[in-house]
């Protein structure tokens, strides 16, 4: 097990807090069944999007994003794969100019954190883009996150390339705080993430390395110093790894693997 530990900066009054484990990713022991054959059915890869090269920190990530913004409305930028988003989630985004963008080949906050960028969609061949798709490819999506599996459903759009990104955006609940959030997303002018936030948001971005040389983090910002709850939230997902890690033993199957999960992410997948 290796704890999770943020570093804390401000910057232009924004309280900043970076995850970077390197090669050393929060849980160190994995179930041996990642890398075996899987039954037809649901797996860790269809449930939380863990497989034998991203495993069960995954599941870690995803319940630190959501238990940390819990009683806010949760929106996602799946970083340029936003159709894919759309067909994995089933809805359409709000369409936005702007996206944050972490490199993953970078091992330093400074160096890996590059800030929003014009926002971006790949164009898929087969089937052809339509119209529409061709139009707004210089445009990425928000989509309104209702329960972790929406997260999961993200991830799905992305996670296999050699590193993914998603961006999750946390404000109060209703049209006007979510026009407001949208407004700072669009527009010629870069936004900067005080703006975006507000005194009353959060701010996560996740980036998964999958190919060797490409490495995890998870940025969160807020208006508000969130030492505290980080920390607290840190100290939780520590003894949930090792808990897990010491009953590795009693998984047999995907089965008993699934039933584990919700233990180990401190979420349930489909509570909001």
């Amino acid at each position: 097990m290796h704890p999770i530990r943020f570093e804390a900066v401000q910057r232009h009054g924004v309280h900043v807090f970076h995850h970077l484990p390197g090669d050393d990713v929060p849980v160190s022991r994995h179930w041996p069944g990642l890398s075996e054959e899987w039954p037809e059915g649901r797996t860790p890869f269809s449930e939380w999007a863990v497989n034998n090269n991203n495993t069960e920190e995954v599941a870690v990530y995803v319940g630190l994003v959501w238990r940390l913004t819990a009683g806010l409305a949760r929106y996602a930028i799946p970083a340029y794969y936003r159709d894919d988003a759309a067909r994995t989630l089933g809805r359409e985004p709000v369409l936005v100019d702007w996206e944050y963008d972490v490199d993953a080949e970078r091992l330093t906050a400074e160096s890996r954190d590059n800030g929003f960028v014009p926002g971006r969609s790949a164009l898929t061949l087969r089937p052809p883009p339509t119209a529409w798709e061709v139009e707004n490819a210089g445009r990425a999506g928000l989509f309104p996150l209702a329960t972790p599996r929406d997260l999961v459903s993200a991830l799905h759009a992305v996670i296999f390339d050699a590193s993914s990104e998603i961006t999750v955006f946390a404000v109060p609940p209703g049209a006007e705080r979510f026009e407001r959030l949208t407004a700072a997303l669009r527009g010629p002018v870069r936004p900067v993430l005080g703006d975006v936030l507000g005194d009353d948001g959060i701010f996560l971005d996740l980036t998964i390395g999958s190919d060797a040389g490409n490495h995890d983090s998870v940025v969160v910002a807020s208006c508000t110093d969130l030492r505290g709850p980080l920390t607290a939230l840190a100290a939780d997902c520590a003894q949930r790894i090792e808990s897990y890690e010491q009953r590795l033993h009693e998984l047999r199957d995907v089965t008993d693997f699934l039933r584990m999960m919700p233990e180990l992410a401190g979420v349930d997948l489909d509570a909001s």
